[in-house]
């Protein structure tokens, strides 16, 4: 099936775009009920968490396994100074956001630096998410410990009285899905950053010959990424109603991302909403087996990552002949 004639590669893709976006927007009108509107809402932070670790892999070879880690820095510093301070929750989640970015820039920065291969990115990057782990869970008179915190309730204006809470809830995760995958659209697709991602991923000593700073796109990259993150992470703790490392541990978060991420497809921009969905809806229905759940994903993993690596979306390509 090829597409037809009157329609373009770039115009299928962006009539996807729109047609993904319209679906999310009407989900909550035909799942109801708070128990579909709150699992819908962490579908769309988990939409953020994945593509953020997709654009970071599959886009600059960047394994940071630390997305929890830079979630928490936002939403313990948000939701702190919210607590302690009075400042607003909305100025907060952008602080927490830029400490993030700052923190994911530093991170990539030293491995580009010290020119860390793949495995020694992940290693790095999941050493720092161990630490913040102890960190958090250490400093009990700071953080509350185990049992974390609870933040001030996010101020949502006018919205909240005109969708109720639930469902105003899901917009603002879902705003800053759109926002991210409308972003992601344009660097992959519809700016020179895409083609400076593919050449960085696929060889970094030829693109360095060409004249592109290898490290100054990765850092960028990173540092975006790790605002989203943050900014889902800090959004996410108030969506909870508890900030604690529950929440935020590489368990949590980490995993599931990456199985959404590299099930969907890297390298699509649609490929980890794909995956967050199924594995939303996939999640929920082993959450009885408890701490096995976590093995049954592990196996997973290792099992995209082996024989599935370019996801599901490659291969609708190749049997519709059609781009998502």
């Amino acid at each position: 099936m090829r597409p037809s004639s009157g329609l373009t590669s770039d115009s299928l893709k962006f009539y996807a775009l729109l047609a993904l976006i319209a679906v999310l927007i009407v989900l909550p009108f035909v799942f109801t009920g708070r128990y579909y509107w709150r699992i819908l809402t962490q579908m769309a932070y988990f939409t953020v968490f994945a593509g953020s670790f997709a654009l970071l892999f599959g886009g600059t070879n960047q394994l940071f396994l630390c997305v929890a880690a830079l979630a928490g820095i936002s939403a313990y510093v948000s939701g702190l100074l919210s607590l302690h301070f009075g400042l607003s929750q909305w100025l907060t989640i952008v602080i927490g956001s830029v400490m993030s970015a700052g923190v994911a820039a530093g991170l990539s920065y030293v491995s580009n630096v010290r020119k860390l291969g793949v495995a020694f990115v992940a290693i790095l990057t999941l050493s720092f998410q161990l630490i913040f782990e102890n960190v958090v869970t250490g400093l009990v008179s700071v953080t509350g410990g185990d049992t974390g915190f609870r933040p001030p309730t996010l101020s949502l204006g006018p919205l909240e009285a005109t969708l109720g809470l639930e469902l105003t809830n899901y917009f603002i995760a879902v705003s800053l899905a759109i926002l991210w995958i409308v972003v992601r659209y344009w660097l992959l697709e519809r700016s020179r950053w895409g083609l400076i991602m593919k050449a960085v991923k696929s060889e970094e000593l030829a693109s360095e010959v060409v004249g592109i700073n290898v490290t100054r796109v990765k850092v960028i990259v990173a540092s975006i990424s790790g605002f989203v993150i943050g900014a889902a992470g800090a959004l996410y703790g108030y969506f909870n109603g508890l900030v604690a490392p529950i929440y935020y541990s590489f368990a949590s978060i980490d995993i599931l991302s990456q199985v959404m991420a590299v099930f969907g497809g890297l390298a699509s921009v649609m490929g980890p909403v794909i995956g967050s969905v199924i594995f939303t809806y996939i999640n929920e229905n082993v959450r009885y087996l408890g701490p096995i759940s976590l093995s049954v994903y592990g196996a997973v993993l290792v099992i995209l990552f082996s024989v599935f690596r370019n996801g599901l979306v490659s291969v609708l390509r190749r049997w519709t002949s059609l781009i998502f």
